[in-house]
């Protein structure tokens, strides 16, 4: 059995460390936040940027040692590096000499900066704190007047080491139940991904004015992610001729249930089924039936529950004294077995928020949740009033596309889209920077 690191920052947390012995072929290791700036990036000055935000954020200043029996943490000496990316398609590899051995990448095309993470050290929220802090650094340096409005982690701020804590711990305090979860039923599943291939995914981002979904939504009932959902599974049913349940795996932050200021991954993954009844229903009716459903699935006993078994198996294994060629082994396998459950992984990273003053320069925001193994990632997210729906496919056929504008279309919703292909930086233990 492995001891507790007495640094915090090299601590390893109760899930997110799956990531580490997992590859970009099994899980979702490395997604993509893109922003798109007023003017065409200073890589020199985004550099410096790194370096800042590192002082503030140190639990990002590491990279990963492979040993005999597990994967640990450690500090890195060598300074951020900036790469050019000439279009959606990396070429890098993730904690690799590519990055100077860090777990995140930071790239650069034109006038956009692509950020991605390695998922072992930070879920969507903890990176997003990283981002804002390492953008309100670079425009300081280019010179623009930008002010913190106290919601940007800076260096005028104190590094607190629960930043970095290991949240699964607090789950240990709160009423937790597996009551009423949702149970393994039959599911519509594409064929499995060959993941000997390592083939680009197809991209396409849908966006429209939040205000067209929130008419909507009061009208009819529902949520954001329900109405997201509904409209998913009604063009899957057209485009693929199912009338199976359609069960998404829906990543939800923890944080609003049980405060903390951690950026580590601090997660609940939880199911939100489209049931076979539901394709009868007018969409108002079965976007409602569906977040009915859901409200079951997230309260805090539930989604404690399930994060704490999800938790406490994984570490249990990172645990374990199996050679590290075996433990890999072992956490891809249960990776694999446990997203085959669902038909896709659906996550919502909410608003991107900025202060006002930084508003003018960070002309757009996306982000992408890569494929894997899973035949589609769903990520929605949203920033200055647009929601933005980031589709990646395995198959390449834009009949899912089509079908989706079209059932949006019948919502009241007037989307534009863009298509592009897409490969996330690849990561495996076999080529960390020693």
């Amino acid at each position: 059995m492995m001891t507790i690191c007495k640094d915090p920052v090299l601590n390893v947390d109760t899930y997110g460390n799956i990531f580490m012995y997992a590859t970009h072929r099994d899980l979702t290791t490395s997604p993509r936040h893109i922003i798109r700036m007023n003017e065409p990036v200073r890589p020199e000055l985004l550099q410096k940027a790194l370096e800042l935000a590192l002082i503030r954020f140190p639990q990002m200043a590491v990279g990963l040692t492979r040993g005999e029996t597990a994967y640990s943490y450690r500090y890195i000496d060598k300074p951020p590096v900036v790469l050019p990316l000439q279009n959606h398609v990396s070429p890098y590899w993730m904690g690799s000499a590519d990055t100077n051995g860090y777990l995140f990448l930071c790239g650069y095309c034109r006038n956009t900066i692509i950020m991605e993470y390695q998922h072992c050290t930070c879920d969507g929220h903890g990176f997003d704190e990283f981002i804002r802090s390492v953008l309100f650094e670079y425009l300081t340096l280019c010179g623009h007047p930008v002010e913190n409005d106290g919601s940007i982690r800076t260096r005028e701020t104190e590094f607190d080491p629960k930043e970095c804590e290991d949240g699964f711990e607090l789950l240990n305090d709160v009423p937790r139940s597996g009551a009423n979860h949702h149970p393994d039923i039959p599911s519509f599943h594409m064929p499995e991904y060959d993941s000997t291939t390592d083939a680009n995914e197809l991209v396409t981002e849908i966006a429209f004015p939040f205000s067209q979904l929130k008419a909507f939504t009061k009208k009819n009932g529902g949520t954001p992610m329900t109405f997201v959902m509904t409209a998913l599974s009604r063009a899957m049913h057209l485009t693929y001729n199912t009338d199976e349940a359609i069960v998404a795996e829906i990543p939800m932050d923890l944080r609003p249930l049980v405060p903390s200021p951690t950026t580590h991954f601090f997660v609940s993954l939880l199911d939100l089924p489209f049931l076979p009844e539901y394709y009868s229903l007018s969409f108002g009716e079965a976007c409602r039936r569906c977040s009915d459903y859901f409200n079951t699935q997230r309260t805090l006993e539930h989604s404690a529950w399930w994060a704490k078994q999800n938790g406490d198996n994984v570490f249990a294994i990172h645990n374990s004294d199996m050679p590290i060629a075996e433990k890999e082994q072992a956490m891809r396998t249960r990776a694999r077995n446990y997203i085959r459950r669902d038909s896709f992984i659906l996550t919502n990273i909410g608003a991107f928020n900025v202060p006002e003053s930084m508003k003018p320069y960070i002309l757009d925001y996306s982000a992408i949740l890569p494929c894997a193994y899973q035949p589609w990632g769903v990520l929605v997210s949203s920033y200055r009033g647009y929601l933005k729906i980031s589709l990646a496919q395995r198959d390449h056929n834009m009949n899912l596309v089509r079908n989706l504008l079209d059932t949006l279309a019948g919502t009241g919703v007037r989307a534009s889209t863009y298509s592009y292909p897409f490969h996330t930086t690849r990561y495996d233990g076999r080529y960390l920077d020693r």
